[in-house]
């Protein structure tokens, strides 16, 4: 899968899956933020890409993604919105979300949660320091994005349930419905 990232208007296609480059962390030791976005835009010949502020923004597939350093866990955030709640926002999507955070089961290693800055549901994923290299940020950005569009998906769907139910359309009220056959199984 080639992922088209851009960065400050620049932008390089990326093939995240046959790149295949040595470890960057081959001595184990604690990959500070700025030295693996540096890494990794080396890697991927990303131009503008620096994080001076502690973060950056990077736009993957159609979705804005920022990666935030967070000192105090020594970790990398990287947080991608999905979108505006819907009307029912305690209704089937809360539920959903809840459900498929529990032990990260439908949401490969990230969080469902709500951004309390902009209210849009996100996406969001940590890569601890110690433990990440350029390989696996570049995975677990790709395993993001990824994760992001299915369940925009879902919240979109849900919208157009709950817009249909509201103008009395023949409709499913059963939201639940829309994972049985898909990516999610809450």
């Amino acid at each position: 899968m080639s992922l088209e990232i851009a960065v400050s208007r620049t932008s390089a296609a990326v093939d995240l899956e046959t790149a295949g480059c040595g470890s960057v962390n081959a001595k184990g030791s604690s990959m500070e933020y700025k030295e693996l976005l540096a890494a990794f835009a080396a890697k991927y010949g990303i131009e503008g890409l620096d994080g001076a502020d502690g973060v950056a923004e990077l736009d993957v597939e159609g979705f804005r993604v920022e990666l935030l350093d967070d000192p105090q866990t020594q970790s990398i955030f990287a947080c991608a919105e999905i979108g505006l709640p819907p009307p029912d926002a305690n209704g089937a999507f809360g539920e959903m979300m809840l459900k498929a955070n529990f032990l990260l089961r439908a949401t490969e290693g990230a969080t469902l949660c709500q951004n309390p800055e902009t209210n849009a549901y996100a996406v969001v994923r940590p890569f601890p320091q110690a433990l990440t290299d350029v390989e696996s940020f570049a995975a677990g950005l790709e395993s993001l994005v990824n994760q992001a569009e299915n369940w925009r998906s879902v919240l979109i769907g849900i919208k157009h349930a709950e817009e249909a139910q509201a103008d009395g359309a023949a409709g499913s009220s059963d939201h639940h419905e829309m994972l049985s056959n898909g990516f999610f199984h809450v």
